[in-house]
């Protein structure tokens, strides 16, 4: 695994099987933040020490004193990072199977962000990642505390067997009936003839990414970060076709379920907000500005994802921010009604989805099409999953 660094607390804890009549047990190094008092670090790491003996899974390890002899060799700093290596090393020093790794950073006295990881000490694979936001100042930290807690030691027989950070968090699409292509609120913006003719579609119900797949999520499945743009809440970007398929295809194998791109037609449908639609030209809104990041306030950048307003159904960035790649060959519309179409039966191109933080406002309408061979990568292209 390469060397993740997140911003400032650190605890680790780590759970080693005895067999199915024992619990596993966890160590929780003391939290670190730039910036942040001792007390709210003490209160951060009693927090994750409550959580593994409420937990009633995990027995909380006590620090030996080979523990902490390889906390003092690593000479941990308020801000520094530490690396995959040097915690699987503090999880050997504690004879475990597990470590857990977090940070807490604060951006105003009002917001925090706590990061977190979970690493299995024999493979130093990531098992477990994930992030809070508090907004409610250094109060709301006890109670984000304990839903890291809860997510990591509160369900499963395993940290495995526990929701993965690397699954997006999905919204239900109730299947419905649409007009696909250059439709009403569309006139006078479509672009090209490709958005014609305008046509009926049906789709079955299915699943799809509230958010973009974020960096956090292919690292921990890729172990590597293609993005030219870092940040772990930002959108993976510089990704190919083939690539996108590739991380889905680790995804599937990790989990045991079968994600996939949306299709083309899938993803119109999501875009415009499903049977819940009100017809906006852009997803979520006729004022792109409150929806999405594009050239004209994105500051020539990605941003994280979910801090525009979401469509009407409840999912972000569906324009702006990154193109998407959908699971259809390019090819042209067809004037008959479909029933779950899956596009052209062959091509040259890949359809993606959205616009990007470079484009213009034409290019981010819900109807737009554009396509690139499978082979292209760039800073603007990323993608989305669905679960059928």
């Amino acid at each position: 695994m390469r060397k993740t660094a997140i911003l400032l607390a650190a605890l680790a804890c780590t759970a080693a099987t005895f067999g199915q009549s024992k619990l596993k047990s966890v160590a929780v190094v003391p939290a670190a933040g730039e910036s942040v008092s001792l007390n709210i670090r003490t209160g951060i790491s009693d927090g994750l020490q409550e959580g593994v003996v409420s937990s009633g899974r995990y027995r909380l390890v006590a620090r030996s004193a080979a523990f902490e002899k390889a906390l003092g060799e690593l000479k941990l700093q308020q801000s520094g990072a530490v690396s995959d290596k040097q915690l699987t090393q503090l999880g050997h020093a504690a004879g475990a199977d597990y470590v857990c790794y977090a940070t807490v950073s604060k951006y105003s006295d009002r917001e925090y962000r706590i990061s977190y990881k979970m690493i299995d000490v024999a493979s130093s694979a990531t098992v477990g990642m994930g992030r809070e936001t508090v907004r409610e100042g250094a109060s709301g930290l006890l109670s984000a505390t304990g839903n890291i807690a809860a997510k990591l030691f509160g369900s499963g027989s395993s940290p495995r067997a526990q929701q993965h950070s690397a699954e997006p968090e999905l919204v239900a699409v109730q299947g419905g009936t649409f007009w696909m292509g250059c439709s009403s609120e569309q006139q006078g913006s479509c672009e090209d003839d490709d958005e014609r003719p305008l046509h009926s579609v049906t789709v079955s119900s299915f699943r799809i990414g509230k958010y973009e797949v974020t960096q956090a999520q292919w690292k921990i499945i890729m172990g590597s970060n293609p993005s030219g743009f870092r940040g772990d809440n930002l959108p993976v970007e510089n990704v190919s076709w083939g690539e996108a398929q590739e991380f889905i295809s680790r995804l599937n194998a990790a989990t045991g379920k079968s994600y996939r791109l949306p299709t083309e037609a899938e993803w119109e449908y999501a875009a415009r907000g499903g049977n819940l639609s009100h017809d906006y030209k852009y997803s979520g809104s006729n004022n792109l500005y409150d929806v999405a990041w594009f050239n004209d306030n994105s500051g020539s950048q990605t941003h994280p994802v979910g801090m525009k307003k979401a469509n009407e159904l409840g999912i972000h960035d569906m324009s702006g921010n990154v193109w998407e790649w959908c699971l259809d060959w390019y090819g042209s519309y067809s004037a008959s009604a479909q029933q779950d179409p899956m596009g052209a039966a062959s091509g040259s191109y890949r359809v993606n989805r959205g616009g990007s933080w470079t484009y213009s406002a034409g290019r981010c309408r819900v109807a737009y099409r554009s396509s690139d061979s499978p082979n292209n990568r760039y800073r603007g292209l990323g993608f989305r999953v669905v679960l059928p």
